[in-house]
Order: C-alpha cells, then structure tokens, then sequence
C-alpha cells in the first residue's frame, strides 16, 4: 500500500504561525493592561467636568501620545495573533472555523472603533486652545468618545466568544475556559446594552469589567498556548 509522506514544510509554516499568533497574543495583552492603567491614572472618567477636560487637554497631553503608541503597537499584535489562531483552529477543528472568523472580523471592527477613540483623544489635544474658549464643542467630543468607547464593548465580547469557543473546540484552551469566555462576552455585550446611561456615567459600565479581565486571562492562556506550538529552539 502506498504511503503518503506528511508534508513537513506545511507543518513547520504551522508551526511557526502558531508561534507568531502567541507572542501577538502576549504582546496585545500587555499593551491593553498599560493602556488602561494609564487610563484610569490619567484620564478624565466619562462625567468629568470642563474644568477636568480642560486639566486634561493642558497638563496630561502627553498621555495621548502614549496611547496613539500603544494603538500603533497593539493592533498589529492583536492582528498576528487573530489571524494565527484562526488558522490554527480551523486546521486542528474544521467545525471551528466559523466561530474563529467571528473573532477575527470583530477585531478588525476592535481596531477601527478604538482608532477612532484615538482620533477623537488626539483630536482634543490638537484643537485644546480653540476647544478652551468652546467648553461645549469639548464636552461633545468627550461625550462622542466615551460613546465610541462604550460600543467597541460589542466588538471585544463578540471576539471573546468567537476565538473562546473556537480555541475550546480545537481544544487549545481548556473546555471550562472556553465556558468561562462565553459568559464574558455575554457580560461585555450585555454592559453596552445602556448605552446612553454608561455614556452618562452610570456604574452599569463595571458589568463589563469582568468580562474584561476574561478577555485578558482568555489572551494569556491562548497565547502561551500557541507558543507552546511553535518550533522550539535546537
């Protein structure tokens, strides 16, 4: 009977995607923990006064530098490592490749949402001596970016269900956590439900707080997976 070779350099492309995906995966992870310690150090909450705008767009502008940084850094990462996990999933788990186009099409909607919260933030910075005599126009720029902010909340519960039930499916994470994904995507999604109040300042936005923090424990545990896949050294 005839014997068909395993194509070993397919493999080795896998395997060294899967390496790639991971350290997005990392990457990404600690660029969104640095940008939202910098936010809640920094950054006015989302019923800050004129006043605290006015602090912010003088005193801490140099903040926003950091975050466009972060962004310019993160998103690259974020796309490495949904793209990677894609593949791989739907290479260990054909049934999986629905769910993990899901979460690689809700980060591209992640990326666009939060560029536009960027371009808002710098939008601020730049126009801080005009927007200083038009407190009103600058308290509608903030209120647009915490809206902005409060939607992009879909996208990220929407990617935490695709690359949590796809991963759990090809059995990269374990099944418990692929659970535990879908009931912080389900608290994300469900945080933006008020969006208007969240907008206002209501603390229904703390909803999504653990659902964030699933996303985080959820491109960890993916990540170190996947690298765990790569070539090894020697």
């Amino acid at each position: 009977m005839e014997t068909v070779a395993p194509d070993l350099t397919a493999t080795g492309r896998s395997a060294r995607r899967a390496g790639l995906a991971g350290a997005g995966a990392l990457v990404f992870l600690v660029l969104i923990a640095g940008q939202n310690v910098l936010k809640a150090a920094l950054g006015p909450t989302n019923t800050a006064s004129t006043a605290d705008l006015t602090e912010f767009m003088q005193d801490r502008a140099w903040s926003v530098q950091l975050l466009v940084i972060t962004y310019a850094l993160g998103f690259p990462a974020l796309f490495a490592f949904s793209a990677g996990l894609r593949a791989w999933c739907a290479a260990a788990q054909p049934r999986s490749a629905t769910w993990a186009g899901l979460g690689q099409l809700s980060t591209v909607a992640i990326a666009v949402l939060f560029g536009l919260v960027n371009v808002i933030q710098i939008t601020m910075i730049a126009a801080r001596d005009v927007l200083a005599g038009s407190p009103d126009l600058a308290q509608v720029l903030w209120t647009l970016h915490n809206a902005v902010f409060t939607i992009n909340l879909v996208a990220v519960g929407s990617a935490l269900i695709g690359f949590g039930r796809a991963a759990a499916s090809a059995r990269l994470i374990p099944s418990w956590l692929g659970s535990v994904t879908a009931v912080g995507g389900v608290l994300l999604i469900a945080s933006a439900f008020p969006a208007v109040a969240v907008v206002e300042g209501s603390p229904w936005m703390a909803v999504g707080l653990a659902g964030f923090l699933i996303w985080m424990v959820f491109l960890a545990v993916a990540g170190i997976a996947l690298l765990r896949r790569a070539p090894q050294p020697g």
